[in-house]
């Protein structure tokens, strides 16, 4: 398992988080990034935000930079499950 972190920007303003989640590895990573992005774009967190011109950038534990989301990439609507 390794720890990544998930931070937002828009490229002016950087947004860090500094708990990170333990997973066991990149693909998952970015698997939660994309959830992350859909809580954030849809409303369930921080309602009211435009989050279309903003990223989130997974970063391991060891500080480099594994992928990043784009916003504007995230599904309208959240998938049916």
């Amino acid at each position: 398992m390794a720890r990544y972190y998930f931070h937002l920007t828009d490229g002016k303003q950087v947004l860090t988080t500094h708990e990170g989640v333990d997973l066991p590895g990149n693909a998952a990573a970015r698997e939660e990034a994309l959830r992350f992005a859909g809580t954030l774009k849809h409303g369930e967190k921080m309602p009211g935000r435009n989050w279309d011109d903003w990223f989130v950038t997974v970063v391991d534990q060891h500080g480099h930079k594994v992928d990043t989301i784009a916003m504007a990439a995230v599904a309208a609507k959240p998938p049916f499950t």
